[in-house]
């Protein structure tokens, strides 16, 4: 059985990184990355333009939290939690499977820094010590090498390809997954 219980929230360190909540505070860290077209080329969501957008996603992210249906950290610097880098958490759980789904994204500015390694590594740990999983899924766009190397380089395995899985912006998208087991 998961623990889908995150009350308090759940703070994770690493050498460099301070992964926390996304708070309103952080409407304008939402709009800078949730915002960019970069950072989001491959990231079938809507774009967070606006500060309604940006209290829209946060509204998202708690509400995930409170409904055991998601978990979701600021990725920020440790010397500033209030700079934010990027967003990364389990963004579906699966309880009859003992599995989540991780999802990330960093701005990129802070691309190529090893931030988002760093960050999963803190993820997974809680993902399968305080939360229970037997398995971690990340779904990404094919076309996304970067994030297949991510994946690739924290020890995630190619498990299928999905052609034409979802639509996004009348556009047929196909997704690869990769899974990591709890060792």
């Amino acid at each position: 059985m998961l623990n889908l219980n995150f009350n308090p929230f759940p703070v994770l360190r690493t050498q460099r990184l301070l992964l926390r909540q996304v708070v309103e505070a952080d409407v304008p860290y939402v709009i800078k990355i949730r915002g960019n077209e970069e950072a989001m080329r491959y990231i079938p969501r809507p774009r967070a333009k606006t500060e309604e957008d940006a209290l829209g996603v946060i509204a998202m992210l708690t509400n995930g939290i409170s409904e055991g249906k998601s978990i979701n950290w600021a990725i920020c610097n440790a010397q500033n939690p209030n700079e934010i880098y990027g967003i990364m958490g389990y963004v579906n759980f699966y309880p009859q499977e003992l599995k989540a789904e991780i999802g990330y994204m960093l701005h990129p500015d802070y691309w190529g820094k090893g931030y988002v390694p760093e960050a999963i590594i803190a993820v997974e740990k809680f993902g399968f010590e305080n939360i229970k999983l037997e398995l971690i899924e990340a779904k990404i766009d094919p076309r996304n090498d970067n994030s297949r190397k991510v994946l690739l380089r924290n020890n995630y395995q190619f498990d299928r390809l999905m052609q034409k899985e979802m639509t996004f912006e009348n556009e047929a998208l196909d997704s690869e997954y990769y899974i990591k087991h709890r060792m």
